[in-house]
């Protein structure tokens, strides 16, 4: 029975973290905006809401497929683009990521994971009122540039190339755990540099420790 479950437990994409499941729950559980124009509309013209939300989402896949074709191999970017329009279709059928009805270039999100990648890129701004009536007391959501945005997915889809979706998985969950091990990999990058950094600085200090006492 323990073994059993052991095995599920390994074998599982999505690791299993307390910590990590509740801080995800708190963040959902935090107000929802009802401030936002785009939620105005989507109230009073559903079908106008919709079409605008198509076409700023189109016009953002349209981004990303250029930034694949100028920095990938040809062989690669099928797959990317593939995951890239997947994903935000996930984020877009959940309200994840939305744009601001007044400005092109902005867009919001209350997606936790893609809120910590942001913070660790050092992209969007949590501060600033995001809408006239609603000063974001409770930092819900991340306001994003569009190339902040256009950044954070590449993030996600080049984690994705690694640990591709597996059919019949739920996609909000693999989604998530992309997102995280994205977030991760990104902090290993850094304490390798880091490390690396700090080794070529002990070197040159011992190197230069040693020529001073040969003179």
């Amino acid at each position: 029975m323990l073994l059993s479950k052991l095995l599920t437990l390994f074998s599982s994409k999505a690791s299993y973290n307390p910590q990590l499941d509740r801080a995800r729950e708190r963040h959902h559980n935090l107000p929802k905006t009802e401030n936002d124009k785009f939620y105005f509309l989507a109230h009073q013209n559903y079908h106008q809401a919709c079409q605008t939300a198509q076409d700023r989402y189109a016009d953002l896949a349209k981004t990303l497929r250029a930034m694949v074709k100028e920095h990938y191999a040809s062989a690669e970017q099928n797959k990317i683009n593939a995951i890239i329009i997947s994903a935000i279709d996930i984020l877009a059928s959940k309200a994840s990521i939305f744009p601001d009805m007044d400005y092109e270039d902005v867009w919001y999100t209350d997606h936790y994971d893609l809120i910590e990648l942001a913070r660790n890129m050092g992209v969007g701004d949590e501060t600033l009122p995001h809408w006239s009536q609603e000063s974001n007391l409770y930092n819900r959501y991340l306001e994003l540039r569009s190339s902040d945005l256009v950044q954070i997915l590449l993030e996600v889809s080049e984690e994705a190339l690694i640990d591709g979706y597996q059919s019949g998985t739920d996609v909000n969950k693999w989604f998530s755990y992309v997102a995280r091990e994205a977030l991760k990999s990104r902090k290993r990058i850094s304490r390798y540099r880091r490390k690396q950094s700090e080794s070529l600085y002990i070197s040159c200090r011992g190197s230069n420790i040693s020529d001073w006492d040969q003179n």
